[in-house]
């Protein structure tokens, strides 16, 4: 969503609060997705991550790990996801997760089947960021097949994609603000802020939106994610003992039962 200019970072807080619930309804409304915006690519992101992926071509079948989205992030949208965000989502409607590519919403942008797709806490260190502690990025084993996407599935196969993305839709959002004279916003922004892996963007900003929960509509192989640290895990990863159990807890305009009843 683009907010209009401002000359401080005051009135843009000033604004966000007087605006804050029609913009809540328009984030509601719409799927996000992701968007070409330029960002700072962290080029370590998966060095450290193992995971054991499968290798057959000849079968025109392959198996990969996907970090479909990383919480505690601030990305492109203004948006840290807190806390389990789909795992509601995830128990309710897993078996409608789809594997797609750019964000078609078609048939034919399925490029894999997904096996099995979790929230899983990981070392910030081995998701190459320079943070003591844990977050938890969203975790889908997709089954990715030939017959699907030729394309899409060599370019998986000789290790050319690494970024990804999700098609959601917004449930829980809060607003988040580094100002006391707002003490609900600023309380919210409190209670998140110090774990944040790129807490310096979200302290220049002065704001963002706690996404606590929403609907995982999709991920998608994308040229740039909104959250670049969305890699193809190349080399086991190894879930902590802390690893979260999946309990309940723009942006195109597109009509979700649509979306829905077209797969």
């Amino acid at each position: 969503m683009k907010l209009p200019k401002f000359e401080t970072k005051k009135e843009r807080i000033d604004y966000l609060i007087n605006n804050k619930n029609d913009i809540i309804e328009l984030k509601k409304s719409a799927i996000k997705c992701s968007d070409v915006v330029a960002m700072d690519f962290n080029s370590n992101a998966n060095k450290a991550l193992l995971t054991n992926y499968k290798d057959d071509p000849t079968t025109g079948v392959i198996k990969r790990d996907i970090i479909a989205n990383t919480y505690y992030w601030l990305d492109s949208h203004g948006d840290v996801h807190v806390g389990n965000t789909f795992a509601k989502s995830i128990n309710e409607r897993s078996d409608k997760i789809f594997h797609l590519h750019d964000h078609k919403y078609e048939v034919t942008a399925k490029v894999g089947k997904t096996l099995e797709i979790k929230e899983v806490n990981v070392l910030w260190t081995d998701l190459g960021v320079n943070k003591a502690g844990y977050t938890t990025v969203l975790m889908a084993t997709s089954e990715i097949k030939e017959k699907l996407n030729k394309d899409v599935f060599r370019q998986y196969l000789d290790k050319e994609i690494d970024q990804h993305s999700v098609g959601m839709r917004y449930i829980k959002v809060e607003l988040a603000v580094n100002d006391e004279e707002y003490e609900q916003e600023y309380k919210t922004w409190k209670t998140y802020i110090d774990s944040i892996g790129n807490k310096e963007k979200a302290e220049e900003q002065g704001f963002f939106w706690a996404v606590k929960e929403a609907v995982l509509i999709e991920y998608s192989a994308v040229l740039f994610g909104s959250n670049e640290l969305t890699p193809t895990v190349e080399n086991k990863i190894e879930p902590s003992q802390d690893t979260q159990k999946n309990e309940p807890s723009e942006d195109t305009q597109i009509d979700w039962n649509k979306v829905i009843n077209n797969f």
